[in-house]
């Protein structure tokens, strides 16, 4: 059971991340299904496992701020499936800020691509890349007025 709600959750983040990558510029994906609606029904089985295994088993054995004890705790296959799944919610909310960013600076879908996929598949990665390309690319935006100033 472990095993299929691993693979249904890295499942829906998948085809979460292929329509981030192919539409980023689209605000329901990148706004609303990959900022929110994905990110939140992941949240909400990785709280529902969590909420179940604490009334289960209690409190995680060993001290959970040692590598020790997080071996321990996650030695259950269901909890390193809601820990998995974790990292799920949290890469997809920052792949979805990456692109809304990425589209508004006029990053080259090329350097946006990369990012993005890197941060599905290797996380902090993609997003430091993206935090570098950001620094390199950054534009100048009219401020309305007639001045422009660079770009947070």
């Amino acid at each position: 059971m472990a095993e299929t709600f691993f693979s249904v959750t890295n499942s829906v983040a998948l085809l979460a991340w292929v329509a981030l990558i192919l539409f980023p510029a689209r605000r329901a994906v990148s706004h609303l299904l990959c900022a929110i609606v994905v990110p939140a029904l992941l949240a909400v089985g990785y709280a529902a496992v969590i909420g179940w295994k604490l009334v289960e088993n209690g409190p995680p054995p060993g001290d959970p701020f040692t590598i020790g004890g997080l071996k321990a705790m996650f030695a259950d296959d269901w909890v390193f499936a809601a820990a998995w799944a974790h990292y799920l919610v949290f890469d997809m909310v920052v792949g979805a800020w990456i692109a809304r960013d990425a589209v508004r600076l006029g990053v080259p879908w090329p350097v946006r691509t990369v990012c993005l996929v890197l941060t599905f598949l290797l996380g902090p990665v993609g997003f430091v890349l993206h935090v570098v390309a950001r620094f390199i690319l950054r534009r100048a935006v009219d401020t309305g007025d007639g001045s422009a100033r660079p770009t947070p």
